[in-house]
């Protein structure tokens, strides 16, 4: 059984404006493709929701997956409820050290 996907209001807002900031910088083309495949690696982490690198020993639940080469996805797996709540999208130009997961 695939896990569900929640998207947190964070995770939403992080991914628009991303997709805002991608249509100024790229051709509508490539941002077209960059969509689809976000919803393609998606409908594999609902399948494998392990598959994203564990952020801490203290919480393996929350883990960060290359989506794209300019953009990681961090996540909630709650294997109990079979759930995967997104958490943020993250640009990778940006600052790590400003990159603070709940």
């Amino acid at each position: 059984m695939d896990c569900k996907i929640n998207w947190t209001k964070r995770a939403w807002a992080t991914y628009q404006s991303n997709i805002l900031y991608l249509q100024n910088a790229w051709a509508e083309k490539e941002v077209s493709n960059f969509v689809l495949a976000v919803d393609r690696w998606l409908t594999g982490l609902q399948k494998q929701p392990k598959s994203g690198t564990p952020r801490n020993k203290e919480n393996p639940n929350i883990r960060f997956s290359v989506v794209h080469k300019r953009m990681i996805l961090v996540y909630k797996y709650k294997p109990a409820k079979k759930e995967i709540d997104l958490l943020v999208f993250w640009n990778t130009s940006r600052n790590p050290q400003k990159l603070k997961a709940k």
